[in-house]
């Protein structure tokens, strides 16, 4: 019993391993292709970046239009391209100047201290910051105040990484954190951010990861920077916890969320690359690693370009080594190919001799069995006609055997009423009787009916398939209750077989020219080659087709 539940506990970790690692291939292949469509994202965004430049060259009756255009370009550019950043902000802070707008020059020296942290220059932000009178701050820009202060030191921190400064950086960070949280709206999304954050730091990282996960599932929606930011969290959460494939999926959700936001001041993408060079996934690190390094030097910040200017000559090495050993054994396997083809070139040769031995003989025999197949299709035709008109044969003389048996009963019925009417000596009504067509008329209506059914049993789509032969213009239309018309009977007799037009007019009792009238004139109508219509016509129904 413990051997089976320890057996199938094995199963059920197999198969979650295997799902994970293919989700996590699926993630991967998503991710290569929103790189591959990274160009369009960065044309949207240019295109809105285009559009408050032009705002900004028309003419303004107040400067507040311009400072707000100021701050929304720093918005577009602050992860996207620094100088650009840099520019807008200092140009919101000469506009503040020369305005005397003090909430103005605050709110704008810390989008300088913002983009400053980001790029590096720790010292220049923090010494931004002192210059902000906090007491003067507007209370809606507080919280801006302490996590700019808290960013500040945080990067600090991972900067020194000693034993005499980091810890005052760290203090200072998580002093600043506590006042960040008392200045955020509780349950809003930075509260939770920040909230989640300081859990990181006690710890605390399943509580950390239940409001993370929450943001992401529920809060911030995809491809845009704060959700980058929100997984990339949850990706460092899961590293902690050592749960290395988590950890690479959320880093691939932030690094794909970087690059639909257009952010390329990004981190992820850079830490997957190295990740998955570790793992020995060369070209796919190195496709990475490349894109990351275009980004810092696309977005122009001196500190991201000199961390991945660490890692990048590594993995490039890792990768044109690769490259250069997968030449050496493409070198090998075509040489080999080479030799194999020699070989293969001089087995064709021997074979093509051996070939032009036999080829006079599969020739003949190929001859032979062209004229055989020619004989058995002959022979098949033949028996399938006869079949057929065995069939037909078949089929009318049991038919008219009955109609021969049914005239006779009405020539007997018909007898006893003139001898009835001789012996009573009705001549009259006897002559009246001999004189009048009704009964031939009614008896050849009956007939042709007769005719009509038998034939419709043998070919009950004949109608449709002669229509078919025709223009759709000059279809037959039957009327209501009728079988065939007298066209189509007539070639129905053609397709049993009588073709003569004198043994047609007999049987139909029209007059020879009437009926080569009627052929004509139904060859005229016809959607089929004239001079073939009536071989055609012979093929309705049949038991083969030599179309």
């Amino acid at each position: 019993m413990l051997k089976t539940i320890f057996t199938f506990g094995v199963f059920l970790v197999w198969t979650s391993m295997a799902w994970g690692q293919s989700n996590l291939e699926a993630l991967l292949n998503r991710l290569d292709k929103t790189i591959e469509a990274s160009d369009a994202f960065i044309k949207a965004k240019e295109t809105r970046i285009d559009s408050l430049r032009n705002l900004l060259e028309k003419p303004k009756s107040d400067l507040e239009d311009s400072y707000s255009l100021y701050n929304q370009l720093y918005e577009e550019y602050k992860a996207y391209r620094f100088d650009s950043a840099l520019h807008y902000v200092y140009a919101n802070i000469e506009l503040s100047k020369a305005l005397q707008k003090q909430d103005w020059m605050d709110k704008t020296k810390l989008n300088l201290s913002a983009i400053l942290t980001t790029t590096g220059m720790y010292k220049e932000s923090i010494d931004n910051l002192n210059s902000i009178e906090k007491n003067q701050l507007p209370a809606q820009l507080y919280w801006r105040y302490y996590l700019e202060h808290k960013l500040a030191y945080e990067a600090l921190n991972q900067y020194a990484l000693d034993g005499n400064y980091a810890p005052s950086y760290y203090l200072k960070a998580n002093t600043y954190q506590d006042s960040l949280l008392q200045s955020l709206t509780p349950n809003s999304n930075d509260y939770l951010l920040e909230s989640g954050v300081m859990l990181i730091k006690e710890g605390k990282l399943k509580q950390a990861e239940k409001i993370y996960l929450d943001l992401c599932l529920n809060r911030l929606k995809p491809a845009t920077a704060i959700y980058a930011k929100a997984t990339a969290t949850l990706a460092n959460i899961y590293e902690q916890e050592g749960e290395e494939l988590l950890q690479k999926q959320y880093l691939i959700l932030s690094a794909m969320a970087d690059i639909q936001a257009v952010v390329k001041e990004n981190a992820s993408l850079t830490k997957l690359a190295i990740q998955l060079f570790e793992e020995g996934e060369i070209d796919r690190a190195n496709r990475y690693i490349e894109y990351a390094l275009a980004d810092a030097n696309f977005y122009n910040a001196r500190q991201r370009k000199v961390e991945i200017s660490k890692v990048y000559p590594i993995i490039n090495r890792a990768y044109q080594l690769q490259i250069e050993k997968q030449k050496d054994t493409l070198r090998f396997y075509l040489l080999f190919i080479t030799a194999i083809s020699i070989l293969l070139v001089i087995t064709l040769i021997a074979i093509y001799l051996q070939n032009q031995k036999l080829y006079r003989t599969r020739q003949n025999l190929h001859q032979l069995n062209q004229e055989l197949h020619q004989v058995n299709t002959r022979l098949n035709e033949s028996n399938q006609r006869l079949q057929e008109a065995n069939y037909i044969k078949e089929e009318y003389i049991g038919h008219f055997l009955n109609q021969c048996s049914v005239y006779i009963d009405k020539l007997e019925s018909y007898q006893k009423v003139v001898r009835k009417k001789v012996m009573t000596k009705e001549l009259n009504a006897l002559m009246k009787m001999t004189d009048s067509t009704t009964f031939m008329d009614a008896e050849l209506k009956e007939f042709y009916a007769n005719f009509d059914r038998a034939f419709l049993r043998l070919y009950p789509d004949f109608v449709n398939e002669f229509n078919s032969l025709l223009d759709k213009n000059q279809q037959i239309v039957l009327k209501n209750g009728e079988l065939l018309t007298t066209e189509l009977r007539i070639f129905a007799l053609i397709r049993l077989g009588i073709n003569d037009s004198y043994k047609i007019a007999h049987f139909l009792r029209y007059s020879v020219n009437t009926i080569y009238n009627y052929r004509a004139q139904i060859k005229n109508k016809s959607s089929v080659e004239r001079d073939h219509f009536e071989h055609h016509v012979m093929n309705i129904g049949s038991f083969y087709n030599d179309n």
